[in-house]
């Protein structure tokens, strides 16, 4: 197992449609988001205008989940209301216009992608997943197996090729996990 820790402070931010995109991760590294060529991609981004019109692309899955308030869209001409504690999962070709203001942590998976999941908990034990993604919300102290590591707020903690191993995860405070095997 290895692992990287990344600070939002050490990402330029690119540009969208509703406000500023930071990208904390794409597999495989030498794919881009531009040529939609990756398999998986996380980022973070900001909501700074209403209304906003989501990216459309095709063969994505996208995870979103709000850090700072909650998210009203329409989806596909259908309103819909999701909290910061929910996960909105929907397809990137989705008409998505979003009604809100704030801050996201975005998951982008090719729909080639065997499994992905994206979650809010405290703590998990897990064994198949090539690569786990723990994002901190607000300053967390996790415990991964053994080893104490200290997350602050926006901080993305990339754990790889795991699925040989067991990986135990523990916080005193909810975390975003991110799943992905290839």
């Amino acid at each position: 197992m290895k692992y990287l820790k990344i600070s939002k402070h050490h990402i330029s931010p690119s540009i969208w449609d509703g406000g500023k995109t930071f990208e904390y991760y794409i597999y495989p590294p030498e794919t881009s988001y531009a040529n939609r060529d990756f398999l998986f991609r996380i980022s973070a981004a900001s909501l700074e205008k209403e209304p906003s019109f989501f990216t459309r692309f095709e063969n994505f899955q996208r995870f979103l989940v709000m850090l700072d308030n909650d998210l009203i869209i329409r989806r596909n001409n259908k309103i819909e209301h999701y909290s910061q504690q929910d996960i909105f999962v929907f397809d990137s070709s989705d008409d998505i216009i979003s009604q809100s203001l704030g801050n996201d942590i975005n998951v982008m998976v090719a729909k080639t992608v065997a499994f992905s999941k994206v979650d809010i908990l405290t703590e998990f034990n897990n064994s198949t997943a090539d690569f786990i993604f723990l994002f901190a919300k607000v300053e967390s102290e996790i415990q991964l197996n053994n080893e104490k590591i200290t997350l602050e707020k926006d901080d993305l903690l990339v754990i790889e090729k795991v699925s040989q191993q067991e990986i135990s995860v523990k916080s005193q405070q909810k975390i975003i996990c991110i799943l992905i095997k290839i």
